[in-house]
């Protein structure tokens, strides 16, 4: 007679993972499309903070150049430090304190393996971006969530004190999604200088900002700056990402800790590419800062509609109505944007992309006619 292997560790891994959850992408434009049957193009998705304002021809032409190029059967080689090389160019920064990932989102889990194991503690501001909690959870550690202050700022004091001596890594993302503003350089500066741990900040959407921290990377033995090409650049579907540390750290992570091959030869020669064509993304910048202070005065003068001032490409609004209402109503209409809730003491808040002056056009007509229902 056989006898049945007892698996329950296996189930109760499968349970403890349970415990995440799974990570909202929000409506889908060919789901909405389907319920609503209506043609995809007719949907406005302004719910991903994704750029709309470079050209998709532009990054076509630039993909195929760089599809072109390749040979799909052969694993990348020196494509990893020609991107790097640019990068180093472009940032005027030395390229061995550089690293390339799949997306922030996979530096965010490499440094969290990296620096964390079962029963280690990690903090964060609240609110902010969700993946910070989900790679600390993955590593059986613990997540401290320290609010910000009532005008979004950092409660520098209160951090250190969450923190106490034994968090080892601590995650701000400036500017921070949802509330759209950047950290002053003097809280983030102070907190690298006294936090015990690593500090990481997140810098995705430091493009549409006032400046960044990259200049202390080289002054700092504890700070990893997270850059992406999903935002300025228009590139979120290529999954492309990178750090910028000192030179231990950097050569830690990508040389010791990070998978080979982990970034796709489509998007080291697109990432490349686009660097040379920097022009571009400048102008495209440019205009989305104009249509960003268009549209958050547009916003404001809509009746029972706070718009946040923004150092991103998206707003965060408040409303005097219910926001889950208000998020549905524009779904009927082929509006999708995102739904946040309560903000520290801020109840309806909404988050919407910076779109292009005809979509805003139309955004801001189905906002007022969803207001006036």
């Amino acid at each position: 007679m056989v006898k049945i292997k007892s698996r329950g560790w296996l189930k109760d891994t499968l349970k403890e993972a349970c415990r995440l959850g799974i990570y909202d992408v929000g409506e889908t434009v060919e789901d909405l499309s389907r319920r609503l049957r209506i043609e995809k193009e007719k949907i406005l998705k302004l719910n991903s903070n994704e750029n709309l304002f470079i050209p998709e021809d532009f990054l076509k032409k630039i993909i195929l150049e760089a599809v072109e190029e390749m040979d799909p059967r052969i694993y990348p080689r020196g494509e990893k430090q020609e991107l790097i090389g640019a990068l180093a160019r472009h940032l005027k920064v030395p390229s061995n304190r550089i690293m390339v990932g799949t997306g922030s989102d996979q530096l965010i889990d490499l440094i969290s393996r990296a620096f964390l194991k079962d029963g280690d503690m990690a903090i964060t501001i609240d609110p902010t971006f969700s993946m910070y909690g989900r790679c600390v959870m993955i590593q059986g550690a613990q997540l401290i969530k320290t609010p910000l202050n009532e005008d979004f700022s950092l409660n520098v004091e209160r951090i250190l004190d969450s923190a106490g001596d034994g968090a080892k890594l601590l995650f701000l993302c400036s500017p921070n999604n949802p509330t759209a503003n950047q950290f002053r350089r003097e809280d983030v500066a102070a907190l690298i200088e006294e936090f015990n741990g690593v500090v990481v900040v997140d810098e995705a959407y430091v493009e549409f900002s006032n400046g960044s921290i990259i200049d202390l990377t080289g002054r700092s033995e504890n700070l990893i700056v997270l850059r992406t090409f999903s935002k300025a650049f228009g590139l979120a579907g290529l999954r492309l990402g990178y750090a910028i540390s000192n030179e231990e750290i950097t050569s830690v992570l990508s040389e010791r800790l990070q998978m080979p091959y982990s970034v796709t030869l489509t998007a080291l020669k697109t990432g490349r590419k686009i660097l040379e064509r920097i022009d571009v993304v400048e102008n495209a910048i440019a205009e989305l800062r104009r249509a960003r202070e268009k549209m958050i005065k547009r916003l404001n003068d809509l009746e029972g509609i706070e718009a946040f001032d923004s150092q991103t490409n998206f707003v965060l609004i408040r409303a005097e109505r219910d926001s889950k209402l208000i998020y549905e109503s524009l779904l009927k209409r082929g509006v999708i944007i995102r739904n946040i809730g309560r903000v520290l003491h801020f109840e309806n808040c909404l988050r919407v992309t910076v779109p292009p002056e005809e979509m805003m056009d139309r955004l801001i007509m189905e906002m007022e006619n969803v207001l006036n229902e």
